[in-house]
């Protein structure tokens, strides 16, 4: 209980902020601005944020959330991995290459520009994970692994969202000014839009088609955090330690094999009903979380690190969108 007097102020203003978040995600955007949304995770860190700016002392609160609600939030989120989605037919050859495509350049892009840039090698894993795989739930699940300091997640975040909002509005755009099919359309969407949710918007403004396409798009490249999260724990020991201490399976913690687990149950043991509950209890905790990384983005972080991180950022998802377009034209 000795954490209470230093930490209880900044832990409730995480939970406030989650709920006003998801008031105004439920109340402003489907009554008022219909068709578009940033998402209720966008709005806790944009909300955790603006906080840290006008209360003073929440920043050991944000620390404990981090520390111990970050690890079983990853585990619940995990819930919501379907492995075999895949393999899902609806994605097919040009789908697979997509995805295929856009994981390469998002992490190549990162790590060239980033290397001649002379940011480090976890920061730069960060960064290509929420743009290749799923945005704010990606780079949650990595940055323990990689041993990332809370105001460079909050850095991270910032510019993931940024770009994800970007896409998500120019892609249904783009497809109708290219003369792409629904088909293709729900391809690009899913396999270069950033956030979950933000892609399946971005399918249903496309067609009906496009949303289902995009749906399993999306999903199967989500899937691909259960080989993520435990390569980028190694990465992040042996940027620490030494490339001569390898990771020790006792230094392993518990959210790797856990998160593992709850991908392997919900895919091929629990029912869905149980698989979906678990993995919203998840989604909740990820906005209380979000709100909490928010309060490290400083003004000083964003000086330091924004600048270079958003370039890199901007030229991984340009390139992300070249990519899968190119695939999707050339194997059509």
């Amino acid at each position: 209980m000795g954490f209470i007097m230093q930490e209880v102020k900044g832990i409730n203003v995480a939970f406030t902020i989650a709920l006003i978040a998801y008031l105004v995600n439920s109340l402003l955007f489907p009554h008022i601005l219909t068709k578009f949304s940033i998402g209720t995770s966008t709005i806790a860190l944009i909300f955790g944020s603006i906080s840290a700016f006008f209360i003073s002392d929440i920043a050991n609160g944000g620390k404990w959330m981090i520390s111990k609600i970050m690890p079983v939030t990853i585990i619940f989120l995990g819930f919501g991995l379907n492995l075999t989605s895949f393999f899902d037919p609806k994605i097919g050859l040009i789908g697979l290459f997509a995805i295929i495509s856009t994981a390469i350049s998002s992490f190549g892009i990162c790590y060239i520009i980033g290397k001649y840039m002379n940011i480090d090698l976890a920061t730069c894993i960060a960064l290509g994970t929420g743009g290749a795989i799923c945005g704010n739930s990606a780079v949650i699940a990595v940055s323990p692994g990689l041993k990332l300091k809370e105001d460079n997640v909050g850095v991270i975040l910032a510019i993931i969202n940024i770009l994800g909002l970007i896409t998500f509005l120019i892609i249904p755009v783009l497809s109708s000014f290219l003369g792409l099919t629904e088909q293709q359309a729900g391809i690009w969407a899913g396999s270069t839009i950033h956030a979950v949710p933000q892609a399946i918007a971005a399918g249903e403004a496309i067609g009906g088609e496009a949303i289902t396409i995009t749906t399993a798009i999306k999903l199967s490249r989500v899937s691909l955090l259960i080989i993520l999260v435990p390569i980028c724990f190694i990465i992040g020991n042996k940027i620490s330690e030494g490339e001569q201490s390898p990771a020790k399976i006792g230094s392993i913690p518990y959210f790797i094999p856990g998160f593992i687990i709850s991908s392997l149950l919900s895919t091929f043991f629990l029912p869905f009903g149980i698989s979906e509950f678990l993995s919203t209890i998840g989604k909740y905790l990820l906005l209380p979380l979000l709100a909490s990384v928010g309060f490290f983005i400083t003004r000083e972080s964003m000086r330091k690190a924004g600048g270079p991180l958003l370039f890199i950022g901007i030229i991984a998802t340009s390139i992300m969108l070249f990519s899968s377009y190119i695939v999707i034209i050339l194997l059509s």
